[in-house]
């Protein structure tokens, strides 16, 4: 018999960002009109608590508390400002459900950037698992002084400063299975260096794939696949998106999206129940 999972989809905030961030080129200029205006979106920045009988297990970490204040630098506060009140903040979403970050026991990061890793040195007695490649060329940019695009320095090195237990996902490995019900995606590189996700098996609402950035919206899915004006490797997110449709098709999960508002209004929120 399967053990009894539930999956609590918290939201913890919005980003303002360009759809063009998303999805390439949504709109065209032409000959009578040659300067389009961009489309400013809003995007909802989520986390996942999975309450499972051998583990309390979330994905990603959302933004920072101080984000908007001085942990994010100008740029990334321009490009994707951050809107959040106070009881949607990570640390108050896991307290309105009984928790606390000390009482989980893994954390699962889809990537590293500032609204999926913002909050991660909270989490010291956890295991934390990262793709390899992203952990280790994040810590490249920072030690090289690159640009960091949407990697936050503070974020960073207050990882570097905490007693983080990290668990990286090398290449190779495909899938992990954490606890009966919850699997590793591991992906590789598409809109980052390295992306994850999970396969959340529940009992009565079935199978889960959550995508995050893997796959941004519903556009992105298509048919036809569009790609997101932000991504590290092209040819790897198509490869993504296409492993991705086939699970999904196979195990007749729902996929759940990285930024797609439409579809996030629809999610069952945590202070409105759970999925089991």
């Amino acid at each position: 018999m399967m053990k009894k999972i539930k999956m609590h989809i918290m939201a913890n905030g919005v980003l303002g960002c360009d759809n063009a961030n998303l999805i390439a080129m949504p709109k065209l200029a032409n000959s009578e009109n040659m300067r389009t205006v961009s489309d400013w979106i809003s995007c909802p920045v989520y986390t996942v608590l999975l309450e499972h009988p051998d583990a309390l297990i979330l994905f990603d970490t959302a933004c920072h508390p101080d984000a908007m204040k001085d942990r994010w630098d100008k740029g990334n506060m321009l490009r994707t400002p951050y809107t959040v009140r106070e009881e949607e903040l990570l640390p108050n979403t896991l307290r309105q459900l009984g928790y606390g970050p000390d009482d989980v026991t893994h954390v699962v990061l889809s990537h590293l950037h500032e609204d999926h890793a913002g909050c991660l040195e909270m989490f010291t007695k956890a295991r934390i698992y990262v793709n390899d490649e992203e952990l280790m060329k994040t810590l490249r940019l920072y030690a090289l002084n690159g640009d960091m695009g949407g990697y936050i320095r503070n974020d960073i090195k207050a990882w570097l400063e905490a007693p983080l237990h990290w668990m990286p996902v090398e290449a190779e490995v495909e899938t992990m299975e954490l606890v009966e019900g919850v699997t590793i995606l591991n992906f590789g590189p598409g809109h980052t260096f390295g992306m994850m996700g999970l396969l959340v098996s529940l009992i009565r609402s079935g199978d889960f794939i959550l995508a995050s950035d893997a796959i941004n919206t519903a556009r992105n899915l298509g048919p036809p696949i569009l790609y997101p004006g932000l991504a590290y490797d092209t040819r790897g997110y198509h490869r993504t998106v296409v492993g991705i449709a086939r699970l999904a098709e196979r195990r007749r999960a729902k996929i759940i999206f990285g930024h797609d508002i439409e579809q996030f209004n629809k999610l069952m929120g945590s202070t409105g129940g759970h999925y089991e």
